[in-house]
């Protein structure tokens, strides 16, 4: 056995660092249309991460000490601030992503409501079944009671169902803009005027949208969701996605500062220096922010427009190419976050097939206990105006290589395991441990992931999450 704990001298671990970052797929190569979000601009690039270089020991925890990060952190949220509409009492703060957004987002929210309800009631969060996990994460870390709604035809909120579900203890409504699955919009501004006058905190999870409103700028028929829709006490946006900073750059921002100070921890009943923690975390490296500074400066608006068009006219061509081919774009999403579905063919080995010529796919199992198809996922970013018709050129082979469903072999497994209940899933775990190929201690490099997708399509989503919590806590 190795001895981890030996030192290894700079130019072999190195090496090591690299061999093993070769096994993954190239960030910057634009072969992915998920997980990176990418200009194809090297001198971009090089600019954040010089940026990204010269902060990196700086601690965001204090900003008397690095009074540095405090002007980037304004400079940054005025930018988004005037992006998104909104007035002048408006602020908001830089944060890791969006998971931590919208924790920040819910945790103001609850305290809000504390306000005047006391902690003798349990809150409650509404949001749409499209909603990103991390709403739910949020809610269950916090406390708090998560309900979810319908979503109409095209996957937007069902403002009717909401309107039936608000109650006293109802302390937050979450919406997208847009939803991760399938790109669509919910109507803030209808659901805004169905909540009225209540004492509901309206967030908005826009992650994905930081270049939406440049894109409607650009003719693209983007629905109202942001400041501007009076209702909106805050707003989520990364900066790590639709602004091409590094990972670990997020935005909340409040449309009252007076509101902010709700998430504030504040702590002096100990020996040492007072806490005062804007956001979740206490230390922090400013490199992220630094890099999101640098290009949101160098950029400015019209830097952005030019990569938003590039964009959508790579968006626009992939969606030619993929409804050429039979796929249908589930819902009417205006952007560049895409979901196609196929009626013959097996998605799974769809993915497969265009793996193997270098593209990476995002598969989404959808769930047909509730009633959502199976997707590839796309989200068009502006490297891909490069590599688009290379991936024209290859989709009529891939599809013609890909199988269709009925050719798909039967899974007896699958079947028995669809009769299970929550309670009794945890027993089946070394079976599928087995079936994935993730036995012997080959862990998730031997494990089919089309396995998962089709099993995660199949079973009942308690089932599905006690399975992958057993297998995540055995492989992970």
């Amino acid at each position: 056995m190795n001895n981890l704990l030996a030192p290894v001298k700079r130019d072999e671990i190195i090496f090591l660092l690299r061999d093993l970052l070769s096994k993954d797929v190239d960030p910057h190569s634009g072969r992915l249309w998920s997980y990176v979000y990418e200009t194809g601009s090297p001198g971009l690039r090089s600019l954040a991460e010089e940026a990204y270089r010269e902060a990196l020991w700086r601690n965001m925890l204090d900003p008397t000490v690095f009074p540095s990060v405090l002007t980037m952190e304004k400079e940054v949220v005025s930018f988004a601030l005037q992006l998104f509409n909104a007035p002048e009492s408006a602020d908001g703060n830089f944060t890791s992503g969006g998971t931590e957004t919208n924790f920040l987002a819910l945790l103001a929210a609850r305290e809000y409501f504390r306000e005047s309800m006391g902690k003798s009631t349990v809150p409650e969060v509404l949001a749409p079944v499209t909603v990103h996990p991390s709403v739910a994460k949020a809610a269950w870390q916090l406390g708090l009671r998560l309900t979810t709604f319908k979503v109409d035809g095209e996957y937007r909120a069902d403002v009717n169902d909401l309107a039936e579900k608000l109650m006293d203890n109802t302390a937050a409504v979450v919406l997208s803009a847009p939803n991760y699955p399938f790109g669509t919009f919910d109507p803030v501004r209808e659901a805004a005027e169905v909540i009225g006058e209540k004492r509901v905190w309206l967030h908005v999870d826009s992650c994905l949208g930081f270049t939406a409103p440049l894109a409607k700028r650009l003719g693209r028929s983007i629905p109202v969701y942001d400041f501007s829709v009076e209702r909106v006490d805050s707003l989520g946006v990364d900066l790590h996605k639709m602004a091409y900073a590094p990972r670990g750059a997020s935005l909340i921002l409040h449309r009252d500062k007076n509101t902010r100070k709700h998430r504030f921890f504040v702590y002096s009943r100990w020996p040492g220096y007072p806490i005062v923690n804007q956001v979740a975390m206490s230390s922090r490296t400013a490199g992220p922010l630094a890099a999101s500074w640098i290009l949101l400066k160098t950029l400015g608006i019209e830097g952005y427009l030019e990569l938003t068009k590039a964009s959508l006219t790579a968006r626009d061509m992939l969606v030619e190419a993929m409804t050429g081919e039979g796929f249908r774009l589930e819902g009417d999403p205006p952007y560049v976050v895409l979901a196609f579905s196929h009626p013959e063919k097996d998605l799974v080995d769809f993915a497969a097939k265009a793996g193997s010529r270098g593209w990476h796919i995002q598969v989404q199992p959808g769930s047909r206990v509730l009633g959502f198809p199976m997707t590839v996922h796309f989200t068009v970013t502006p490297v891909h105006a490069s590599v688009v018709d290379r991936f024209k050129e290859d989709l009529p082979v891939i599809m013609n290589e890909t199988r269709s469903m009925d050719q798909a072999s039967s899974d007896p497994l699958l079947e028995s395991l669809k009769t299970l209940t929550p309670s009794q899933a945890g027993s089946v775990i070394p079976v599928l441990i087995e079936a994935l190929g993730a036995s012997g201690g080959k862990g998730l490099e031997g494990a089919d992931l089309g396995f998962i997708a089709r099993y995660i399509h199949e079973l009942d989503p308690g089932v599905v999450e006690v399975l992958f919590r057993e297998i995540a806590n055995l492989l992970l």
